[in-house]
């Protein structure tokens, strides 16, 4: 499998995720009931759940604990106590970065990033994806694990492009290609797309269904109904 495995630097990795916690932070307080509003990309979740599991991946992480990846938001704590200690979290974060391995920062960043994009999508407040600083990794990040799941799989190798940038993942040449906005393809592989919408993408070699089992990888897997609109850019 060939996909970009950059390492990233911890400070900007910071930076970034400081970015999402911020911005995320913004907006459930500006809510009146966060317990009250749901997530679309998240349908089991209320707002207040999706900052409850954000808090408690990050407690995880500074603790250096291996349940990081643990989907369980934390329970009875309201909105505005969660995210007062999230905040307190900040200054422990840097030294977790620093003794972290790469790919468990990343996996930190994407959960946060991607769930930033979910609450915007939910309350329609979005912005374009791609001037964020954790834009790049996530996409990296998620293309990998789409690589695996294609060679776990046993699938024929396939080409992923965006207009800015492409990856070959699975083994061997590639056997079809994938085309979209980045955007698109980004939140395709990370299970905010249905399966019409991924057939969707401009495929080339051979039909979408050949790798759709794919697409179910992780913690991610296409909804069964529409939780957002192609970017289609």
């Amino acid at each position: 499998m060939t996909a970009a495995q950059t390492q990233h630097d911890p400070a900007e990795q910071l930076l970034a995720y400081r970015r999402s916690r911020e911005a995320i932070s913004a907006l459930v307080a500006g809510l009146p009931d966060p317990a009250a509003v749901g997530v679309p990309a998240c349908p089991d979740w209320s707002v207040r759940d999706l900052v409850g599991h954000l808090v408690h991946i990050c407690e995880s992480f500074v603790a250096l604990e291996d349940n990081q990846i643990d989907l369980v938001p934390l329970d009875d704590v309201p909105a505005a106590g969660l995210l007062e200690r999230w905040a307190g979290l900040d200054d422990a974060l840097p030294e977790a970065l620093d003794r972290t391995p790469e790919l468990r920062r990343r996996i930190l960043l994407l959960d946060a990033f991607s769930h930033e994009l979910d609450l915007r999508q939910g309350l329609d407040v979005p912005v374009e994806p791609t001037a964020h600083p954790a834009f790049d990794g996530a996409l990296d990040l998620t293309t990998m694990g789409f690589g695996l799941a294609v060679h776990g799989g046993g699938l024929p190798a396939l080409r992923i492009e965006t207009p800015e940038r492409s990856w070959v993942v699975g083994e061997g040449e590639p056997a079809g290609t994938v085309r979209g906005a980045a955007v698109d393809v980004f939140r395709s592989l990370s299970g905010r797309r249905t399966r019409p919408q991924i057939e969707g993408l401009e495929w080339s070699g051979g039909p979408a269904g050949r790798w759709a089992e794919a697409f179910a990888w992780g913690p991610f897997a296409p909804p069964a109904a529409e939780v957002e609109p192609f970017a289609g850019r």
